[in-house]
């Protein structure tokens, strides 16, 4: 892969009037689907959204985080960041969700735009260019902003946290790696699994500064920046049940998702089936701990007591769960985001979900979803096929590039996709989505140098062997 590098590259003369005609047009596209999606109605709730408006009712009715409205009980299973950007609209009379789904809009337009301009000044125009137009057709980018989920919040916080983070290892400048810090506890609050970053990008920091006591001064700031703008939550935690929690996210995953997806394999259980039995395991274990302990568990200790079950239970199928973990990953690559945007717009609501089919063999669920889709839905998992293989030649590309925030690209891709483990889901691959693109951008680039090279040498090889035939003497 000699041909291949990740160097910027100067963008084609008259390239600039030709890609502002096509932002205009696609702006004018999504502008067009966003007055469809109020004159068809749609369906902006999704089965996460009811608790979402609880908690936001909550907060402006009573000033307090709990789902219910008659009598305090803490929450801790959603952090507080999703619904305090609801309940700012409830404050301000705005109920209809109307109103947070048109900031949304103008929120990924805005990542959008951080995204052309970050990418310009740290890679190439040519990438900007093509991330952007990649972003505004891009099926999830016109579907989760228009659904009560937390995913374009979370995403307008951590795009610009990542920007920063390179400008960081750009320039050196500290401002823009506490800037990182603080954007990365932001999107804490609105997804906890973002509270880890730092620990993932502080191997890069580290050998950008070559392990010197600056590097890992570095790495110390981003960690403990993220740490104390999550702090509120964390202490809020701690004088309430003992423990700076985060979240009951991840017992929620283990419970619900993991342990029901290996059982597919080790017990043949349709999913559906599996959650219902981990669901009884984890009582079981909680009124096991209850016994034990001779009182009730708090809301806190039920979620660590029945997280602890699902691991114990996974730990007992070491390389089912990993096999699991890779389908997993690959449904979070693949999956057809167009289905959601089918969903924001109330558009085939019988459609067939994978999660729901009730079938234990993976292939044959998987060809039992595939039949029931329609071809622009096939056509986009092809597309996301290729665009994975395309992926994975351009981390290549970029672990050989030797540019930190490169690195950073690509680990923050490869933790979104990886995290969700089994679960895999289609909008867990929304944050990374631009980032993925620039990766496979940088694949197909190094194809077609490649190609490139190769015809090259062909020609000169040629030529090589058309002036052998010229100097050779006549017989």
């Amino acid at each position: 892969m000699g041909a291949c590098n990740a160097a910027p590259r100067r963008p084609s003369t008259g390239g600039a009037r030709t890609f502002i005609v096509a932002v205009a047009v696609l702006l004018a596209l999504r502008l067009g689907l966003l007055v469809l999606r109020w004159v068809v109605g749609g369906e902006p709730l999704q089965p996460d959204s009811p608790l979402y408006l609880q908690l936001a009712s909550g907060l402006v009715q009573h000033g307090w985080f709990s789902s219910s409205l008659e009598a305090y009980r803490p929450e801790v299973f959603r952090t507080p960041g999703y619904p305090a950007y609801l309940a700012v609209f409830q404050w301000l009379g705005l109920e209809s969700t109307f109103w947070p789904l048109l900031v949304q809009e103008l929120l990924y337009l805005g990542t959008v735009a951080a995204f052309f301009y970050g990418t310009r000044a740290l890679l190439d125009v040519g990438l900007a260019r093509a991330v952007v137009l990649f972003l505004l057709i891009e099926p999830g980018g016109i579907a989760y902003p228009k659904l009560i989920l937390s995913d374009t919040l979370h995403l307008a916080l951590i795009v610009p946290a990542v920007l920063a983070l390179g400008w960081h290892l750009k320039t050196g400048r500290w401002p823009w790696l506490v800037a990182a810090g603080v954007l990365l506890g932001a999107a804490a609050w609105v997804r906890p699994a973002a509270f880890l970053l730092p620990v993932v990008f502080a191997p890069v920091l580290l050998v950008a500064g070559r392990f010197r006591g600056i590097a890992f001064a570095r790495a110390g700031m981003l960690i403990l920046v993220t740490t104390l703008a999550l702090s509120p939550w964390l202490a809020r935690n701690q004088v309430l049940f003992g423990i700076p929690y985060l979240s009951g996210q991840a017992s929620n995953m283990l419970v619900n998702y993991h342990l029901p997806y290996v059982w597919e394999v080790t017990r043949g259980l349709p999913f559906q089936q599996g959650q219902r039995e981990a669901a009884a395991l984890g009582g079981r274990a909680v009124a096991s701990a209850e016994r034990e302990r001779g009182r009730p568990l708090d809301v806190v200790e039920r979620l660590d007591v029945q997280q602890q079950a699902a691991l114990d239970a996974l730990h007992q199928h070491p390389l089912a769960y990993a096999q699991r973990w890779v389908i997993g990953m690959l449904k979070t690559l693949l999956g057809p985001g167009l289905l959601d945007a089918y969903g924001a717009y109330g558009h085939q609501a019988d459609r067939v979900r994978f999660s729901t089919i009730d079938e234990a063999s993976f292939v044959r669920k998987v060809t039992l979803f595939l039949k029931g889709q329609d071809l622009f839905v096939l056509g986009e998992v092809l597309l996301r096929g290729v665009m994975l293989l395309l992926a994975l030649v351009g981390a290549v590309v970029i672990l050989r590039s030797g540019n930190p925030f490169l690195w950073i690209i690509l680990l923050f891709s490869a933790y979104t996709v990886a995290i969700p483990g089994p679960m895999g889901l289609t909008r867990l691959r929304f944050a990374a989505e631009g980032f993925l693109f620039l990766q496979a951008w940088l694949g197909l680039r190094c194809l077609l140098d490649l190609r490139a090279e190769r015809r090259s040498a062909t020609r000169h090889d040629r030529g090589t062997a058309l002036l052998a035939d010229d100097e050779r003497p006549a017989a």
